[in-house]
């Protein structure tokens, strides 16, 4: 699939995962949804936050994560991508 080619999957699943503001996403629940391991996330999910894509939150043990408005913007414009890239090579 082209859209394999042209972006990292497994981070921009990472990504479209926390468009869902509805559910808590803590880091280990990431990794199920997306079939990540947890230190991929861990580390994925630092870069993120560093970049103003994702804040974190500390709850108990458990770390939250939550997409920041770019963060938002870059999800949705990676789930376009991915949609039209399924639409040209379907």
């Amino acid at each position: 699939m082209i859209y394999s080619l042209l972006v990292k999957t497994k981070a921009a699943s990472v990504l479209v995962a926390l468009k869902d503001p509805e559910l808590k996403w803590h880091l280990s629940k990431i990794a199920r949804e997306t079939k990540t391991t947890y230190v991929f996330v861990t580390n994925i999910i630092k870069i993120f936050n560093e970049q103003g894509l994702v804040i974190l939150e500390t709850k108990g043990k458990k770390r939250i994560a939550k997409l920041t408005e770019k963060g938002l913007k870059i999800a949705s414009l990676l789930d376009q991508l991915k949609e039209q890239a399924k639409l040209t090579y379907s």
